[in-house]
């Protein structure tokens, strides 16, 4: 058991600048603790918030690093601050649970305000008086995720089959298992994805196959999102679906337009900054997040919306489906993305229309940040 947890990152793009190391290419968290016997008050191993410290730049030197740590030692008690030596600002503080991988390597603290304040089912966004309810939940309590890629055509270390297929190249217009399991952005910027390969029964795996089948559905869910390449942080398939190792599938209880709504929802700017958030960041420009960890995400509660907001949400679908989305990093001027947010937002859950003006700023934040454009130069220009 710890306490006083202090976690240090580095805000920067270039990937060779965020690890602490010389000899490191990838980013780094140095973490800073106090063992503590028992927990305080009762409370159980990391119910406290931790001190996130997202620096600039690493420090030049011994001399910078021992300011850089006075100034993390003083930082605000307060939910988000400023870390400054002088008058020079080298970074910025954030208060927020152990484990939320949004809140490293962070520049602009308000995307942490909004996404923390949306864990409590409210909308808070920057410019924008007070906070406004919205139906949220983690994606468990709707439904169940997929397989892992490895049980559907996997191999055990022997080499011996695991899965009960081989994942071949789709070879039918109507596949007997299709299956959608790699990644190709270009393919990737509707809403509906069709399946790229099928899965081929193993010898006397035939029961095991209508086993995983059973697992099938429409909805996907990206695992490795490459957030500035790819356009979709979840898709749709015209049927039933096995899911891979890219693109895991999710089998929604209820209503089956729940799918189209979630869908949806995924890839407004707050479904894919709450996917940023939730994943990890060791690559610039993508994000991560893993099957077991899927189930967490935080999504729009379908299960609140009533048969006409439902209706509604498939007529949304119906106008989007064709439509073409920029990579997500690009969101700032992309109009279909713009364009689903307002009928999320406006036509489906009734927010008022003020709330664009503040998300605009939100999205374009977002946007600027390092570990979502990944020092591309699509990403905004003062980025």
């Amino acid at each position: 058991a710890y306490r006083d947890v202090t976690v240090v990152t580095i805000a920067a793009a270039a990937q060779d600048a965020r690890s602490f190391s010389a000899d490191t290419g990838m980013a780094e968290a140095l973490i800073v603790a106090v063992r503590r016997e028992k927990p305080l008050n009762g409370e159980a191993d990391g119910a406290e918030d931790a001190l996130y410290a997202n620096l600039d730049a690493r420090p030049r030197s011994i001399a910078e690093a021992v300011e850089v740590a006075r100034a993390i030692n003083g930082a605000s008690a307060e939910r988000t601050g400023l870390l400054t030596i002088g008058e020079n600002a080298v970074g910025r503080s954030i208060r927020a649970p152990l484990g939320n991988g949004g809140s490293g390597q962070l520049r602009a603290d308000s995307l942490a305000t909004t996404a923390l304040a949306l864990e409590q089912g409210a909308l808070r966004l920057p410019r924008m008086r007070g906070e406004v309810a919205i139906p949220v939940v983690r994606l468990a309590e709707l439904g169940q995720r997929g397989l892992v890629d490895r049980d559907i055509y996997g191999k055990n270390p022997d080499g011996s089959a695991r899965g009960p297929f081989d994942a071949i190249p789709r070879r039918s217009e109507v596949p007997t298992y299709p299956m959608l399991c790699n990644h190709q952005a270009v393919r990737e910027r509707r809403l509906v994805v069709e399946p790229d390969r099928e899965g081929e029964v193993r010898p006397q795996r035939d029961e095991q196959a209508l086993d995983v089948w059973e697992t099938a559905s429409r909805l996907h869910f990206t695992r490795l999102f490459r957030v500035n390449s790819q356009s979709l942080a979840a898709c749709l398939t015209r049927g039933p679906t096995i899911g891979g190792q890219g693109w895991p599938n999710f089998r929604v209880e209820g209503d089956s337009r729940r799918e189209e709504a979630l869908a949806l929802w995924a890839n407004t700017t707050l479904g894919l900054i709450a996917f940023w958030w939730e994943g990890d960041h060791t690559q610039q420009g993508r994000t991560r997040l893993t099957i077991s960890r899927l189930p967490s995400l935080l999504t729009l509660d379908v299960r609140e919306l009533s048969a006409e907001q439902l209706a509604r949400a498939e007529a949304i679908f119906d106008e989007f489906r064709e439509r073409e989305f920029l990579p997500a990093n690009e969101a700032y001027r992309d109009e279909a993305r713009q364009a689903l947010d307002y009928a999320m937002l406006i036509d489906l859950l009734g927010l008022p229309e003020s709330v664009l003006e503040p998300l605009s700023v939100l999205r374009d934040q977002w946007c600027a940040e390092p570990t979502v454009h990944g020092g591309k130069r699509t990403r905004p220009t003062s980025a």
